[in-house]
């Protein structure tokens, strides 16, 4: 169960698709956006509640899918180095929220995860 969103609309991302950019603040490379705003769910596959909200996030992705990017990121993919980025991502519990920006600046979510809220935060920012 390495990869929760396979076969979906959600991007996937790994290790090498993040920069470190002259502030030294970890970015999402910017060709990787599609030059839209989009959230990156950071998620582990052994955790339950990040299992149980999988459809929710790929519904997200399937009806935003040209205005607002869905982005998914198993920390837990020892394959291709991403858990060298828990530090970075401020990765303490599962699952968390990023705000990433067109420009591929990130920035953490602070609003309820519910589905409700997270349409009205892509609805805002799209």
């Amino acid at each position: 169960m390495d990869n929760l969103y396979k076969c979906s609309d959600i991007s996937e991302l790994i290790k090498d698709d993040f920069i470190i950019d002259k502030k030294m603040k970890l970015k999402l490379k910017p060709k990787m956006t599609d030059g839209l705003n989009g959230l990156m769910v950071i998620y582990a596959p052994w955790c339950s509640y990040c299992v149980s909200s999988k459809n929710m996030w790929i519904n997200m992705a399937r009806l935003f899918k040209y205005k607002f990017k869905i982005y998914a990121f198993n920390s837990y993919n020892f394959r291709d180095a991403n858990n060298e980025l828990t530090i970075p991502l401020d990765i303490r519990t599962y699952p968390v929220v990023k705000f990433i920006r067109r420009d591929g600046s990130i920035f953490n979510y602070r609003y309820d995860e519910s589905e409700s809220e997270i349409t009205k935060f892509i609805i805002k920012n799209s």
